[in-house]
């Protein structure tokens, strides 16, 4: 709508569902921003140079409304705008090769979010660094920060979509905080993510691995070696999740008490937490080479945590596929049905049930923080079940080597030790 912006009229402007745009009647081209959030901006609109309609138009945001802008103040630097526009001069497409210049880009300010954001903040910070580092930088990195569009953010969602929609969701999420923090600070005035959906439907995992399916998990994981061997199989034994066996050091470990103990800084939830160890996990760890100075238990570099998590995982897939086309003897071998190496979280927990453990007992061994204890009852429910945990983890062990058992070993697997290598 077209009236004069004066303080009273911005004052009374009122936010929808969508951008509002008010645009003033005395000086063409200048207008107010009124964002669903009430966040109020003003902008001016402008031709650069002497293309005329052919040209298409500019917009330069001026800044919010409050201090130091008012309508008045706003007015006039509107008016300095369009007179440089009229001398030729294209006053936007400056102040992003300027903020460019002053080190004002995606990648500089992305890495600045992981430092004093993400890292004080996010219990995931490393993943959002990842996506950043992976999918972010290579597509937006070079790119002023004001030169971002929801048509650039749209991109390159559509190109990480075509690898998995639930990474392009990750991503979006990950672009969505990261832009959203540069408007707190006034490196944008508006998110460029606004308006954009998620490309993929989350939904809830529920594979579960068969006996079957479990025992040739654990046979071929053997012929990766170290790291990766001990790994999957310490995924099995603890119901613990990826990260934090990745991330396990060796000052977390107590093999005389078989206790692991998960410090909360390292745990998703935030809460320290005890595993029991069960004398496969113990025989296991003591079979791991350490590296001089090196605190991770799974480590490549010898300096940080094992990563190559989906490397890893297309080896395995593919060494299961071969072991089965051998054993098919020439016929068509049936495939090994999809599935991720948190479903081994899943496939032990579902497993415990299977053997009588109770819910809240399952629960503790997971760490979940809203179980099968919850409301009044978990504020006075302390005990932390270290004894039936150890059980449940034991009668799950004695479990897996039955289940692993009822197939012959395979051929490629390096013996480990007398369980280890069942």
């Amino acid at each position: 709508m077209q009236t004069k912006l004066t303080k009273r009229t911005v004052d009374a402007a009122k936010a929808g569902e969508r951008d509002a745009w008010y645009w003033d009647d005395q000086l063409r081209g200048f207008g107010l921003r009124v964002r669903p959030s009430g966040a109020k901006s003003y902008v001016v609109e402008y031709r650069p140079g002497a293309g005329g309609r052919a040209t298409a138009k500019r917009r330069y945001t001026i800044g919010r409304h409050g201090s130091p802008w008012t309508p008045e103040g706003a007015r006039a630097e509107a008016a300095r705008v369009l007179r440089l526009a009229k001398e030729g001069k294209d006053p936007a497409a400056e102040r992003i090769e300027a903020r460019r210049r002053e080190g004002d880009t995606v990648a500089e300010l992305a890495a600045a979010y992981v430092e004093k954001y993400a890292k004080r903040r996010q219990r995931s910070w490393r993943e959002t660094d990842r996506i950043i580092k992976h999918d972010i930088k290579p597509a937006l990195g070079s790119m002023a920060i004001e030169a971002v569009t929801r048509r650039d953010v749209a991109k390159l969602i559509d190109t990480v979509a075509e690898r998995g929609p639930i990474m392009a969701n990750r991503v979006l999420a990950c672009c969505r905080r990261l832009f959203g923090w540069c408007v707190e600070r006034g490196y944008l005035e508006g998110n460029p993510c606004a308006g954009l959906k998620a490309p993929g439907e989350a939904k809830t995992r529920d594979r579960v691995l068969s006996d079957g399916e479990i025992a040739e998990v654990w046979r071929t994981a053997g012929s990766l070696g170290e790291p990766f061997a001990p790994l999957v199989r310490l995924l099995l034994l603890t119901a613990q999740r990826r990260n934090e066996v990745a991330g396990m050091e060796w000052s977390e470990l107590n093999l005389e008490r078989k206790v692991w103990s998960i410090p909360g800084a390292r745990a998703k939830n935030g809460r320290a937490h005890e595993v029991p160890l069960s004398d496969t996990a113990v025989e296991l760890l003591k079979s791991i080479r350490r590296r001089e100075g090196c605190p991770y238990v799974f480590t490549t570099t010898g300096r940080t945590a094992v990563s190559g998590f989906s490397k890893a995982k297309r080896t395995l897939d593919s060494r299961i596929a071969a072991q089965r086309a051998q054993e098919a003897a020439g016929g068509n071998p049936e495939p090994f049905p999809a599935w991720t190496l948190h479903d081994l979280r899943r496939t032990a927990t579902t497993g415990m049930a299977r053997l009588g453990i109770h819910p809240h007992v399952a629960d503790a061994v997971l760490n979940h923080k809203s179980g099968t204890v919850s409301g009044v009852a978990a504020v006075y429910n302390r005990h932390a079940y270290l004894d039936e945990r150890r059980r449940a983890l034991e009668a799950w062990d004695e479990h897996l080597h039955a289940a692993i058992r009822g197939r012959p070993t395979a051929p490629n697997v390096v013996a480990l030790g007398s369980r280890v290598s069942a």
